[in-house]
């Protein structure tokens, strides 16, 4: 007999006891598959380890059962920009306009690289100051001013929020242009209705399961949409754009998953909602640890945190380097996402267009990340902001001293 599949939450193993405290920016937590050795040798048995195999069939079927209520369909990729790529091909060959997709530039690389993959060019906004996502004002601006030559509009879900996805349904359709959403780390957020963010849209939604991100597998991603036609043509796509007859109808690339990666990602479901829950509660104890430091406002009911996203105190900005060495010295791993924003990047900034990024700029001279895991605790979270607080208090005390200001 082989074994079955968890449905229920289980414990989470701890991880090594380490010799000195140690708080990496993200820490893995693998899906234990050692613990589901019939699973493996039934993958090995059957001899169907990719192409849409049947583990795969019921990862997919699980997803959108568990994280969005039943409704939609889903389509494994096998990472999350190779979803963007395909997503943002077949959003170009439904609007037949171009160059360009509308997109902030405060996000990560790999979405510029994969609309620079699809054929296009990203056209870059700027950010609103709380909600760190794109500008709606500049949105509607560029959408009236050339509409004609935006292929899509791809908003950025920034570190996990919920957007506005009724928005974007009036954008694509007073624009006739189609909307792809990264979402790449929001699998596992909730929005305002109380469901998984994206359920019931008809957009193209990209979720990441990279090891970094809450639901994290290894290499993975998932998309997501209301449209069965939709996620029709993207599987095959997926698979070389194959029609029927294995004759490229389309055009295609290699974005299977792997059955064995299938049966990661089911393993880590079982726990994932607890595994939420847990990040949730050590967000809320840096708000509490941190009140000086000024956090994103997020939509919805929950987030899934990859890790703590704050802004330093204005008295702080130009110490961001001494504070994040200080804290390494402590065994404190930190990030500055997205330091620099593309626009800033040079393989992009020669190829892209963009508008004025005032606060994009503001922002990414002020965000820190901080650190995130399922083996935290809610006494870890405080123990690295006292050790927060210990370091910017003493760069404070010196540069008083020597007339500092930032």
């Amino acid at each position: 007999m082989h074994a079955a599949i968890p449905v229920a939450t289980s414990q989470v193993q701890a991880p090594p006891k380490l010799a000195a405290p140690l708080f990496p920016l993200t820490r893995p937590n693998a899906p234990r598959l050692s613990a589901y050795v019939d699973d493996l040798a039934a993958i090995e048995d059957s001899c169907w380890l990719s192409n849409y195999g049947p583990v795969n069939d019921r990862l997919e079927h699980r997803l959108v059962e568990k994280l969005f209520a039943g409704v939609g369909e889903c389509l494994t990729v096998c990472n999350a920009t190779i979803g963007l790529m395909i997503g943002l091909k077949l959003a170009s060959e439904r609007s037949r306009k171009g160059p360009y997709v509308l997109m902030p530039s405060f996000t990560f690389a790999a979405a510029a690289h994969a609309v620079l993959w699809a054929g296009l060019k990203p056209l870059l906004v700027d950010i609103e100051p709380e909600s760190w996502t794109a500008d709606r004002a500049q949105e509607e601006r560029l959408l009236a001013a050339h509409g004609d030559e935006i292929a899509a509009i791809m908003p950025y879900a920034t570190f996990g929020t919920c957007l506005d996805l009724d928005r974007y349904d009036r954008l694509s359709d007073r624009y006739d242009v189609p909307v792809v959403i990264d979402a790449a780390a929001s699998l596992g957020s909730v929005d305002a209705r109380g469901m998984g963010f994206g359920t019931g849209s008809r957009h193209t939604i990209i979720y990441s399961m990279h090891a970094t991100k809450a639901f994290g597998v290894g290499e993975a991603g998932l998309v997501y949409s209301s449209d069965a036609e939709t996620i029709a043509l993207l599987r095959r796509m997926g698979n070389f754009g194959f029609g029927a007859d294995r004759s490229a109808t389309l055009p295609g690339l290699n974005s299977k998953v792997s059955e064995v990666a299938a049966l990661s990602a089911l393993v880590k479901l079982a726990d994932f909602e607890a595994q939420i829950a847990h990040r949730t509660a050590l967000a809320e104890t840096y708000l509490q640890e941190l009140p000086g430091w000024t956090a994103q406002r997020t939509e919805g009911r929950r987030i899934a945190y990859q890790f703590m996203p704050m802004l330093l105190p204005a008295d702080l900005i130009s110490a961001r380097d001494r504070i994040r060495t200080a804290l390494s010295s402590a065994g404190v791993g930190t990030g500055q996402y997205f330091t620099p924003h593309i626009f800033e990047q040079p393989y992009f900034r020669t190829r892209c267009a963009a508008e004025p990024l005032p606060v994009t700029e503001a922002l990414c001279a002020r965000i820190m990340s901080l650190p995130i895991s399922d083996f935290m605790t809610a006494d870890d979270v405080a123990t690295v902001c006292q050790i927060v607080r210990g370091i910017c208090a003493e760069i404070l005390g010196a540069d008083a001293v020597q007339g500092f200001r930032a």
